[in-house]
């Protein structure tokens, strides 16, 4: 189900465990689980939009339909292991990602590649922050 693979692909952007969510969005980490794997029939309106607000996302996003509050590109956003690693050694510096940071990271490409380890993406974050600084003032 659609559904449930967003949810724990927007649940690790985050780097949130089950219990993590579970507690935020006030059910219960089985039924989550249960909507992750595919094996339980689709949550209702009111659970997913208590799962889309503590994910900071919109319902939209969770069913795979195109957010009306952002023009996404064509490309789903990769998260690769690298990535993953960046964002949880900031949480852990206690200097967690901005979502947008996040999301921004996600769609980034260079000569057609992506940057695959954790130390790529802490440089290409330092750039692109250090680069709109610059710009902004």
């Amino acid at each position: 189900m659609v559904i449930g693979i967003n949810i724990k692909k927007y649940r690790e952007l985050k780097d949130y465990s089950l219990s993590d969510l579970a507690e935020k969005a006030g059910v219960s980490k089985a039924f989550l689980w249960e909507i992750e794997q595919g094996n339980s029939k689709r949550p209702g309106a009111e659970v997913l939009f208590k799962i889309a607000t503590a994910l900071d996302v919109t319902v939209a996003e969770l069913m795979g339909k195109k957010s009306p509050k952002v023009k996404s590109p064509e490309i789903e956003p990769d998260i690769n292991d690298g990535l993953k690693e960046f964002i949880k050694e900031r949480k852990q510096q206690g200097n967690p990602l901005a979502q947008d940071e996040i999301r921004s990271l996600a769609y980034v490409q260079f000569r057609g590649g992506r940057p695959q380890t954790k130390d790529d993406w802490a440089l290409v974050y330092l750039t692109l922050k250090n680069s709109t600084r610059r710009i902004d003032g």
